[in-house]
């Protein structure tokens, strides 16, 4: 009886075992087996078939064509080969102070009068940024001492850039401000003054020669000027644009009776599509408006089609080219329409040690001054390197050319076509973290096809020289929250 009973318990214990190591086994292999069929999906309950990948999420800021190192071509901002700045907001001050041989310091046609000339120029800048803003801007100001008594001069410049962002698109507002007794910075070259070059640099890229700040000039008649604009993109696609342009330019004369002053409205709006990662084409249309003062009685009106096209290398190079026609509507003295070419080529290109940029452009000019409106072409080359670890060296050529358009009241009438030849060279020497030292160099030449009286002096000729030596103290910029 004990030995049946043994037995029994001995069996139904084998059993259990077995049973066990079984469902143990039947569940390994459901885990590991994959599915031999599936449920039909319910296509009201909105649930997605798990093979089917996940739909794109909608393009914003990270759009290709809105890139920052490759925005859209039609509009203002420029492809950048420098590298990016820190998102920091700070404030930065720089004081200059500096001394001038001037070959012409009365800025006169058909002669001249060295001079030596101090200087003293200031700047502020600001840099400021939020989630979907920026601002940036600039304050360059200072007087320049001759040693004449009555020589005393004052410069001013004021520059502004604000942006603000969506998810697809972009608003920029501009404005460049300055008061200069001659057209242009005659204390220093371009490069070897204070500050960013916000207030002193051109604001963007958009027709030819339209968003220039400075321009040839004689006598040292104060020129006040100014130029604003807008500029708004909205992308259609990743890879397409559309963009809004409005812009503003005022040129004010004082204490004259020959100069123009005039002003200048722009409208523009154009496409932009990004043909591959490097390439981008677009067209443009825009509209110009020159007007100038009642005794002169006259307005130019201007429509423009360009086609442009980039090839951008990001941190390495960036080409910009575009051409089509203007028709010009002359509506002075004897009006006259017509049409004529109207284009342009820019070629940066960064190299070990040396950044080359090299630009031609042909547009219709307000004048500088000296005509009723004129044809304009200008070529500028500049390259910039640093020398070992504390000094950097710029260099700039440029040549332009101006025919008038049409003979005016006012205005250089006895000549038809003013020629321009210019360059320079800075050499700066960082010294600590706060100092600088300088010496530039810059001259220019500016040729007329006929005698012309200019503020006081008569010739064809104005020959200008400007050798400059400047110490700038740039104390550590101030962050801000």
């Amino acid at each position: 009886m004990l030995r049946t009973r043994t037995i029994r318990w001995v069996l139904l214990l084998a059993g259990l075992w077995v049973a066990g190591g079984a469902q143990c086994a039947f569940s390994q292999g459901n885990s590991q087996a994959p599915p031999t069929s599936k449920m039909p999906s319910d296509s009201s309950s909105g649930s997605q078939n798990p093979d089917t990948p996940p739909p794109a999420p909608p393009f914003g800021q990270n759009a290709p064509i809105l890139n920052p190192e490759n925005p859209p071509l039609s509009g203002l901002d420029e492809p950048s080969l420098e590298l990016r700045a820190l998102n920091r907001s700070f404030v930065s001050t720089a004081i200059q102070v500096g001394e001038s041989g001037d070959s012409n310091s009365s800025n006169a046609v058909g002669g001249s009068q060295g001079d030596a000339v101090s200087h003293v120029l200031g700047a502020l800048d600001l840099q400021k940024f939020w989630p979907r803003s920026d601002l940036f801007l600039e304050y360059l100001g200072g007087v320049v001492v001759g040693d004449e008594r009555s020589f005393l001069r004052q410069l001013h410049a004021l520059g502004i850039e604000g942006v603000t962002r969506w998810r697809t698109g972009q608003l920029t507002f501009r404005d460049g401000f300055s008061y200069l007794p001659d057209g242009s910075f005659s204390a220093s070259s371009a490069g070897g003054l204070p500050g960013f070059g916000i207030a002193t640099g051109r604001l963007g890229l958009g027709l030819p020669g339209v968003f220039h700040l400075e321009e040839g000039s004689v006598g040292t008649i104060p020129r006040l000027s100014n130029l604003a604009s807008v500029d708004v993109v909205q992308a259609i696609t990743p890879r397409s644009a559309f963009t809004v342009i409005g812009a503003y330019a005022n040129d004010h004369f004082y204490h004259n009776t020959q100069l123009l002053n005039g002003d200048d409205s722009t409208v523009e709006g154009g496409w932009s599509h990004l043909v591959s990662r490097h390439d981008q084409m677009a067209i443009v249309y825009a509209f110009q408006l020159f007007r100038f003062p009642l005794n002169v009685g006259g307005e130019i009106y201007n429509n423009i089609v360009n086609l442009r096209y980039s090839h951008v290398i990001s941190g390495r190079m960036s080409f910009i080219g575009e051409i089509g026609p203007q028709y010009t509507d002359l509506r002075f003295g004897i009006p006259e329409k017509r049409w004529s070419p109207t284009g342009r080529g820019v070629l940066r290109y960064r190299l070990p040690r040396w950044f080359l940029t090299a630009s031609y452009e042909k547009f219709l000019s307000q004048g500088s001054g000296l005509f009723a409106g004129a044809d304009a072409q200008i070529a500028e080359f500049t390259a910039r390197r640093p020398l070992g670890r504390t000094y950097e060296l710029l260099l700039e050529t440029g040549y332009s050319r101006e025919k008038r358009l049409a003979a005016a009241a006012e205005g250089l009438s006895e000549a038809s076509v003013f020629n321009q030849g210019f360059g320079g060279a800075v050499l700066r020497k960082h010294i600590g973290r706060n100092w600088d030292a300088l010496a530039a160099y810059r001259f220019s030449i500016i040729n007329f096809n006929n005698v012309v009286v200019v503020d006081g002096s008569t010739g064809k000729t104005n020959h200008r020289q400007i050798g400059t030596i400047a110490l700038e103290w740039h104390p550590k910029a101030v962050r801000i929250e």
